[in-house]
């Protein structure tokens, strides 16, 4: 199989002349730079985002609230996991920290609302920014503007020092007693209501609609509701002066740090590196040219694997044998009329292989001397024979028959005479 993985590489390789080569390459770098020009150059998805996240830079993300804080020695940390073991977990400073639900795009679990209803209870200070679901807790919710026709925005009522704000969106409104005893949140079905004992309303319409109120509570904990979450967001921040107010709401307590909630905004802390990079390349313009050069080079090597002609055949290459090697070469000296000389050639490395050490002329006279010397040492009438055999052939004539001839003679000498002592005839 691996013969012909080899021969199909071969071939496909053949097929391909170098200037088309060429041009593959050129086109695959092309388009990794287009993706890297337009990775710089695209609106990021962040743009698109409509999370308020402190993690996200977008228009519509909450990033420039915590730089402002930062920038103001106040400490923010995104909080990537749930409420579950808030109360055993923080301890000293840090549970006395502002928590933040800043309009989350996934609920909170009754058991997490609980836990924040009771962070408030203790004395601490919350801020939640739109719909959370945790406001319920307090007897308060958020509720729209809603028109005729769609949804409405009603301008707000500017205060001293503040020359623009967006209109806003929704509202806080009071949930009536009677609505509360119905869902059950006395009987330990919901969460339990927090009633505060002071409401302050710190920002209206011109309608008379609360919407950002403080709630105090006899226990010192503060909450604080946004009743529209765009206040917060990173362009009202840079084009209104939402951001003037939003910092005073937020340092009202004087908190040491503050605690994002970024889990129910879809951020884990535990995303495997795999699960990360899926991302990326799912959702950035290098990523999908990453992707689709690997789909295309799956399916060059699905089309390399099928085969679509018969096997190749692999050249068997078998070692030729001492005598095919002889007649090849004598065939070669024929052709090319060096007869003498290739008679010459094998006496003399059957004479050096019998151990004479000085080199032999091509003398017909010293071929006599050192024949006639070889024959009176061997043993045998055969060995004898042969000795006499190879002499004729060296001062006889002949083309092809006499080279391998004599090719033969030598080598059945060398098999008699090589298995014994070797011989120094004179």
């Amino acid at each position: 199989m691996c013969g012909i993985s080899k021969s199909k590489w071969g071939l496909w390789r053949r097929t391909l002349r170098p200037s088309e080569l060429w041009l593959v390459s050129a086109v695959a770098l092309a388009a990794v730079i287009a993706a890297v020009i337009g990775q710089h150059a695209a609106p990021r998805a962040s743009l698109r985002d409509t999370r308020l996240s402190t993690l996200l830079d977008g228009p519509l993300g909450a990033k420039g609230l915590a730089d402002a804080l930062g920038k103001l020695g106040m400490g923010v940390e995104a909080r990537q996991r749930p409420w579950f073991d808030w109360n055993n977990q923080r301890s000293g400073a840090d549970s006395l920290a502002l928590l933040a639900l800043l309009d989350v795009t996934v609920s909170l679990t009754e058991v997490e609302e609980r836990v924040i209803r009771n962070h408030v209870a203790l004395g601490n200070a919350l801020l939640l920014a739109g719909q959370t679901g945790v406001e319920r807790c307090f007897g308060y919710g958020v509720s729209p503007f809603r028109g005729w026709a769609a949804d409405t925005s009603r301008p707000i009522v500017l205060p001293p020092g503040i020359d623009f704000l967006p209109e806003a969106r929704a509202f806080v409104a009071e949930i009536p007693f009677d609505s509360l005893i119905r869902s059950g949140p006395f009987a330990g079905e919901e969460c339990p209501v927090l009633f505060p004992s002071r409401v302050d309303t710190l920002l209206r319409t011109e309608g008379d609609h609360p919407v950002v109120v403080r709630l105090s509570f006899r226990s010192g904990g503060l909450v604080t509701l946004v009743a529209d979450s765009r206040l917060l967001s990173n362009e009202a921040l840079r084009e209104t002066d939402a951001g003037l107010l939003v910092i005073a709401w937020t340092l009202f307590s004087d908190p040491d740090l503050m605690v994002v909630d970024e889990f129910h905004h879809g951020f884990h802390a535990r995303r495997s590196i795999l699960m990360v990079a899926w991302s990326w390349a799912r959702t950035s313009p290098l990523g999908w040219t990453i992707l689709q050069l690997v789909a295309a080079a799956i399916i060059a090597l699905g089309f390399m694997s099928v085969r679509f002609g018969p096997a190749l055949r692999v050249v068997e290459r078998r070692r030729r044998s001492a005598l095919e090697h002889l007649e090849a070469l004598a065939a070669g000296l024929e052709r090319a009329a060096g007869d003498d000389e290739a008679v010459n050639l094998f006496v003399t490395g059957l004479a050096r292989r019998l151990g004479r050490r000085t080199a032999l002329t091509a003398g017909q006279a010293e071929w006599n001397g050192w024949l006639s010397a070889l024959e009176l040492s061997v043993r045998t009438a055969d060995e004898r024979d042969r000795v006499r055999r190879l002499a004729s052939l060296i001062g006889g004539h002949g083309g092809r028959e006499r080279v391998l001839d004599t090719a033969l003679a030598v080598e059945a000498l060398w098999e008699a005479l090589g298995k014994q002592k070797k011989l120094r005839p004179s």
